[in-house]
């Protein structure tokens, strides 16, 4: 488990150096179908929290999701655009 929270926070770390070389703002989202149970809070702290990862949490209602998939549905993924939107006007 270790190695792959650190397996994950370096690739993260690599993409956000990748995003800055190339004059962009790294971000990542992180859209919470649903409640966030204790283990995916953890891992979501131990993974980006812990290793500065500039990312946006955006809970949603479980039940938005795309018809017999887990992706988000159009409802859903407005609210990522507008929490992402909010998130760099801040900046």
């Amino acid at each position: 488990m270790d190695r792959g929270v650190d397996d994950d926070a370096g690739s993260a770390q690599a993409t956000i150096d990748l995003a800055r070389a190339r004059h962009a703002t790294p971000l990542v989202v992180v859209p919470q179908l649903g409640p966030e149970d204790e283990l995916e809070r953890s891992l979501r702290r131990r993974v980006l929290d812990e290793a500065h990862v500039p990312y946006v949490l955006v809970e949603t209602d479980a039940t938005w999701r795309l018809p017999g998939d887990l992706h988000p549905n159009a409802r859903a993924a407005r609210m990522m655009a507008e929490a992402i939107a909010a998130r760099l006007r801040g900046q």
